[in-house]
């Protein structure tokens, strides 16, 4: 069904001006995401957190609904990306509005201190990551099954500690996912930098450029929430 292949070995460790575009649309469609999301989880902390905490805290159906819509959501910026970019770049936002949910809860639970060094943490490791990711010549397409099986492997104790919460095995799943989501940063780089050298020429890669904001943006999420957690520890959380 794909009309690339991405084990394809090629030297892409160069940048040339139509890559440099391309990232530079890619990251600026992550950062509006990101901002909504950042916007959303404001809104949701001074205003709607009790509907959201009764709606996802301790619900377990809530919580694996909004997981429902995740998935749904990402399925259909897939779908979209070369057919759509414009609806693909709308479901990316509503990804963003949903993920703004999760984080309202967290910042009224963490104090300030805590989410400020998760933020710089996150930022400083996924911008390394992805500098890697773009220029090491190190092929990293081996990676991807592997990460991908620990991915589902994440989930599936996520979903098993939210039924039986265990707040050690949380902060071990957090501490897994920091590694796993940091890995994914420097793959995903070094992927999209394949997926463009395919495409290039061939299609309008705006599509593909909302596609790889939206794994870029998990990843850097992902990298957020498993540090807010873990320095949520250190930090306390607010009373």
């Amino acid at each position: 069904m794909d009309n690339f292949n991405i084990n394809t070995r090629r030297d892409v460790t160069g940048m040339d001006a139509g890559m440099r575009a391309f990232f530079k649309q890619t990251y600026s469609f992550m950062a509006i995401a990101v901002m909504v999301t950042a916007i959303t989880g404001f809104v949701v902390q001074k205003f709607f957190l009790a509907q959201v905490v009764a709606l996802i805290a301790g619900n377990i159906v809530g919580t694996l609904a909004l997981f429902g819509i995740q998935i749904l959501i990402m399925t259909m910026i897939g779908r979209a990306t070369f057919k759509n970019p414009a609806r693909a770049f709308g479901l990316l936002m509503a990804f963003a509005v949903v993920e703004g949910l999760t984080l309202g809860l967290l910042l009224a639970i963490y104090t300030g201190a805590s989410v400020t060094m998760a933020f710089v943490s996150a930022a400083a490791v996924f911008g390394g990551m992805a500098a890697y990711g773009i220029f090491t010549k190190r092929d990293l397409t081996g990676m991807g099954s592997i990460l991908f099986g620990l991915l589902i492997g994440l989930v599936v104790a996520s979903v098993v500690n939210i039924l039986f919460y265990n707040g050690i095995v949380s902060l071990l799943i957090s501490g897994v996912s920091v590694i796993v989501f940091s890995l994914y940063t420097a793959y995903d780089n070094q992927n999209l930098k394949l997926m463009y050298s395919q495409f290039a020429g061939q299609a309008d890669t705006t599509g593909l450029a909302v596609n790889g904001a939206l794994r870029l943006y998990l990843d850097f999420v992902n990298l957020f929430f498993a540090l807010i957690r873990i320095f949520g520890v250190v930090g306390g959380s607010r009373d």
